[in-house]
Protein backbone atom coordinates (compact mmCIF):
# COMPACT_ATOMS: atom_id res chain seq x y z
CA UNK A 1 0.00 0.00 0.00
CA UNK A 2 1.91 3.24 -1.07
CA UNK A 3 1.98 5.77 2.19
CA UNK A 4 0.66 8.72 0.16
CA UNK A 5 -1.42 11.63 1.69
CA UNK A 6 -3.89 11.61 -2.03
CA UNK A 7 -4.27 7.95 -1.44
CA UNK A 8 -4.88 7.40 2.48
CA UNK A 9 -5.09 10.66 3.84
CA UNK A 10 -2.94 13.18 5.54
CA UNK A 11 -2.60 11.75 9.38
CA UNK A 12 -1.04 8.31 10.30
CA UNK A 13 -4.70 7.55 12.19
CA UNK A 14 -5.69 8.32 8.29
CA UNK A 15 -3.25 5.78 7.07
CA UNK A 16 -4.23 3.35 9.89
CA UNK A 17 -8.15 3.40 8.46
CA UNK A 18 -6.91 2.85 5.24
CA UNK A 19 -4.55 -0.30 6.44
CA UNK A 20 -8.25 -1.49 8.58
CA UNK A 21 -10.20 -1.28 5.39
CA UNK A 22 -7.00 -3.05 3.29
CA UNK A 23 -6.86 -6.17 6.16
CA UNK A 24 -10.58 -6.21 6.57
CA UNK A 25 -11.12 -6.94 2.99
CA UNK A 26 -8.38 -8.40 1.77
CA UNK A 27 -6.61 -10.30 5.14
CA UNK A 28 -3.54 -9.56 7.04
CA UNK A 29 -1.54 -11.86 4.57
CA UNK A 30 -2.47 -9.45 1.41
CA UNK A 31 -1.29 -6.14 2.87
CA UNK A 32 2.10 -4.20 2.89
CA UNK A 33 3.80 -1.24 3.29
CA UNK A 34 5.35 0.41 0.17
CA UNK A 35 6.52 4.54 1.37
CA UNK A 36 6.94 5.81 -2.25
CA UNK A 37 9.38 8.69 -1.13
CA UNK A 38 10.83 8.78 -4.08
CA UNK A 39 8.11 9.67 -6.00
CA UNK A 40 7.47 13.07 -5.41
CA UNK A 41 4.33 12.71 -3.72
CA UNK A 42 2.99 14.73 -0.36
CA UNK A 43 2.74 11.77 2.30
CA UNK A 44 0.88 12.03 5.25
CA UNK A 45 1.96 14.51 7.86
CA UNK A 46 3.37 12.38 10.28
CA UNK A 47 5.33 9.81 8.25
CA UNK A 48 7.54 11.83 6.04
CA UNK A 49 9.92 9.04 5.57
CA UNK A 50 9.99 5.47 6.96
CA UNK A 51 12.24 6.46 10.50
CA UNK A 52 8.44 7.91 11.30
CA UNK A 53 7.30 4.28 10.84
CA UNK A 54 7.28 3.28 14.42
CA UNK A 55 4.21 6.03 14.62
CA UNK A 56 1.83 4.21 12.72
CA UNK A 57 3.16 0.84 14.34
CA UNK A 58 2.03 2.21 17.14
CA UNK A 59 -1.09 3.66 16.25
CA UNK A 60 -1.99 0.02 14.73
CA UNK A 61 -1.13 -1.61 18.20
CA UNK A 62 -3.31 1.02 20.13
CA UNK A 63 -5.90 -0.31 17.51
CA UNK A 64 -5.28 -4.02 18.76
CA UNK A 65 -3.38 -5.34 15.79
CA UNK A 66 -1.81 -8.64 16.63
CA UNK A 67 2.10 -8.37 16.99
CA UNK A 68 1.59 -11.42 13.63
CA UNK A 69 -0.21 -8.94 11.62
CA UNK A 70 2.25 -6.05 11.73
CA UNK A 71 5.08 -8.39 11.44
CA UNK A 72 3.15 -9.43 7.97
CA UNK A 73 2.46 -6.10 6.80
CA UNK A 74 6.08 -4.36 7.69
CA UNK A 75 8.46 -7.19 6.42
CA UNK A 76 6.74 -10.77 6.09
CA UNK A 77 4.34 -9.95 3.23
CA UNK A 78 7.15 -8.55 1.40
CA UNK A 79 9.14 -11.35 1.83
CA UNK A 80 7.27 -14.31 1.42
CA UNK A 81 6.24 -12.42 -2.06
CA UNK A 82 9.97 -12.20 -3.02
CA UNK A 83 10.57 -16.07 -2.04
CA UNK A 84 7.68 -16.91 -4.30
CA UNK A 85 9.10 -14.93 -7.16
CA UNK A 86 12.22 -16.77 -6.76
CA UNK A 87 11.05 -19.94 -6.99
CA UNK A 88 8.79 -19.51 -9.81
CA UNK A 89 11.71 -17.32 -11.77
CA UNK A 90 13.42 -21.57 -10.89
CA UNK A 91 11.08 -23.41 -11.77
CA UNK A 92 10.63 -21.22 -15.28
CA UNK A 93 14.32 -21.81 -15.76
CA UNK A 94 14.08 -25.67 -15.30
CA UNK A 95 10.93 -26.14 -17.83
CA UNK A 96 12.92 -24.03 -20.81
CA UNK A 97 16.67 -22.52 -21.60
CA UNK A 98 16.77 -18.70 -21.68
CA UNK A 99 15.74 -17.19 -24.83
CA UNK A 100 18.89 -16.20 -27.18
CA UNK A 101 16.51 -13.52 -29.49
CA UNK A 102 17.82 -9.93 -29.78
CA UNK A 103 15.51 -6.75 -30.07
CA UNK A 104 16.73 -6.89 -33.35
CA UNK A 105 15.44 -10.03 -34.14
CA UNK A 106 12.50 -9.28 -32.74
CA UNK A 107 11.74 -5.90 -34.77
CA UNK A 108 12.23 -7.76 -37.65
Amino acid sequence: MPLTAEQTGPTVRDVADHLDHVRAVAGPQSVGLSGTYDAGTAHPLELGDASCYPRLIAELLRRGWEESDVALLTWGNVQRVLREAAFAARAAQLRRQPSTATIAELDA
